[in-house]
């Protein structure tokens, strides 16, 4: 095992300075053995290596199981208590397995463990946990120490709320698990913005890992091809702080949850704000980044599908696989590529064509389509609820998650036509896309089918990526869908989507984005070099942005945006900052 230190040194900017932190006052070996509660956040630095952090004494292999917890949150009482019969003030009853590689704690599974979205316990929440670190301090009693990452989120959603926790072990033994969510993106069904500490009993139930030699490889792949993240003074040196200190400044603040921007291959981080700190492991955070989905899932598989088995791909009959369509009125009309350009003809909004507007409304039909757990409840959900729009497919574009969700399982059961072994589209993406290109985890929502096996990725919002994740595929779009010396999506179908001076795509009525195509909004900027054209970017709800503005030049913004405030819809200060970065008119 590398000293502790040497492994802090080259894990990312967001562990520079961790080394400096103070000596520690909070989180003690007689804070995390009492049954004592927290009751307020303390800043984030408790949670990392204090200055005097060595080597840990030992490192940890095995599984801790956490009790449910009644969460101390702010605001102290939540608009709903209930949300699908669970509490949402309740962090959940978890078995977390780790492994310890060179000073990092890392768990087995970097994908979506249920609790709240299973028949038992009260919680409403589900977790993602991400890697962390080990280490000691003096007079701990000899005592190890460990923290790690994690997201609260549900199986349904498409939201994250982020946080950091602790423990100490030594001996086969481990302390409670002090916690702290510290951020989020725009939530939905849970109304609040919240903030939550806590502090879970804890016991070892298991002391090997079965699978340690996989886990290790994945893990030691994910390090290897994990973007380097620059940092913003670097940006500010490289066009000035007074011009980079304008970006993201359309929207509030406090909405940040993550933004920077990617110049000639180097993407420069700029925050990852909470109330006490940046956000520790913000690196290895996973966000929700709801409808950024669409294209990150569904344009990606299609123009993989398209790379593979060639561009009439897009001209498959929608019916011919999502057969329980078949005989309903208007669905017989529409093709693959009709439902990646939200233009079906198909839902239950407005019959008039003029003025323009993307926006379908959210009736029930939509509420009992997007709590429906499983595939057949899902699909039966939006065939009832959709009629036939008096212009037909391709012709008008109107916002349905529905249809997302459906080519989705249209594409699983087009793959399983043509003869592929994958479960679901998903699993071809992630092999055949995302780990060639260095993405080695892929954690998306899903159904929830009685065989696991079966569960259908819900495709329309719900991946949860690291920033490395969205960098990586977003240079894959600006690539031209090459990686390397390989063609991984198609070069032909992909090119409508990229920037071009001329418009492409059906009309949204939106005046930010005027036009959608193939899952991407495309937006209009005019260059202070003299060029104007249009760009993709993938949005989802909340003020998720990620605008790739040319070959060099993209950002990205997450946010929590509940209100749709006009700022937060606004792109200026990241065109500007782009502008400044790159050459856009090349």
């Amino acid at each position: 095992m590398r000293p502790l230190r040497a492994a802090l040194l080259v894990t990312s900017v967001c562990w520079v300075g961790a080394a400096q932190a103070a000596s520690r006052t909070d989180l003690t070996v007689a804070d995390l053995t009492s049954a004592t509660q927290p009751t307020k956040l303390v800043q984030n630095s408790a949670f990392l290596p204090s200055a005097e952090a060595g080597q840990a004494h030992e490192p940890f292999v095995g599984t801790i199981t956490l009790s449910e917890t009644r969460m101390t949150t702010e605001p102290a009482q939540f608009k709903k208590d209930s949300i699908l019969g669970k509490n949402p003030q309740i962090f959940p009853a978890a078995s977390i397995s780790f492994i310890t590689h060179d000073g990092d704690l890392v768990p087995t599974t970097q994908d979506i463990v249920r609790y709240g979205a299973a028949k038992d316990g009260n919680s409403y929440w589900d977790m993602i946990v991400q890697a962390g670190k080990v280490w000691s301090e003096p007079g701990d009693d000899g005592w190890s120490r460990a923290s790690f990452p994690f997201a609260l989120m549900h199986s349904i959603e498409g939201e994250t709320h982020n946080g950091v926790a602790t423990f100490l072990y030594k001996g086969g033994e481990v302390s409670n698990v002090q916690f702290q969510v510290l951020n989020q993106t725009a939530p939905f069904y849970i109304e609040d913005y919240f903030t939550a500490v806590g502090k879970a009993p804890a016991k070892v139930t298991s002391t090997a890992v079965e699978n340690e030699s996989e886990v290790r490889d994945t893990y030691r792949k994910s390090l290897e091809t994990a973007e380097k993240l620059g940092s913003w003074a670097d940006l500010e040196g490289k066009i000035g702080e007074d011009t980079a200190k304008v970006f993201d400044t359309d929207i509030s603040a406090d909405e940040i949850v993550m933004d920077g921007i990617g110049v000639d291959g180097t993407f420069y981080l700029k925050s990852c704000p909470t109330p006490v700190g940046e956000l520790p492991y913000c690196d290895r955070q996973r966000f929700g980044v709801w409808s950024v989905t669409k294209a990150t899932a569904n344009a990606t598989a299609m123009l993989r599908l398209a790379e593979k088995f060639g561009p009439q791909v897009f001209d498959e009959k929608l019916t011919d696989y999502i057969t329980e369509a078949k005989d309903l009125p208007g669905w017989d009309k529409v093709k693959f590529g009709d439902m990646l350009n939200m233009a079906s003809g198909m839902g239950y909004g407005p019959t008039t064509e003029k003025p323009y507007n993307i926006t379908d409304p959210f009736p029930d039909a939509y509420y009992a389509w997007y709590e429906a757990p499983t595939i057949e409840g899902k699909i039966s959900a939006l065939l009832q609820g959709a009629k036939p729009y008096p212009w037909g497919p391709d012709k008008v574009a109107r916002y349905r998650d529905e249809d997302m969700f459906l080519i989705g399982e249209a594409m699983t059961r087009y793959i399983k036509k043509q003869g592929e072994s994958y479960a679901t589209i998903w699993d071809l993406l992630t092999e055949e896309v995302y780990k060639p290109i260095g993405i080695q985890y892929a954690p998306i929502n899903r159904t929830i089918e009685e065989d696991p096996k079966a569960d259908q990725p819900l495709m329309a919002f719900g991946f949860y990526p690291t920033i490395s994740d969205l960098v990586k595929i977003a240079k894959l779009y600006q690539n031209g869908g090459k990686f390397g010396d390989k063609q991984v999506l198609n070069a032909e179908m992909l090119a409508d989507i990229m920037p071009a001076e001329n418009s492409a795509g059906l009309h949204t009525g939106d005046p930010q984005r005027p036009f959608y195509r193939k899952a991407f909004w495309r937006g209009h900027m005019d260059s202070r070099n003299g060029c104007s054209f249009y760009y993709p970017t993938m949005v989802g709800w909340g003020g998720n942005y990620v605008p790739l503005f040319s070959k060099n030049v993209f950002a990205i913004r997450l946010a929590k945006d509940w209100d749709d405030d006009a700022g937060a819809n606004r792109m200026d200060s990241l065109e500007l900052v782009a502008d400044h970065a790159g050459n856009l008119c090349e």
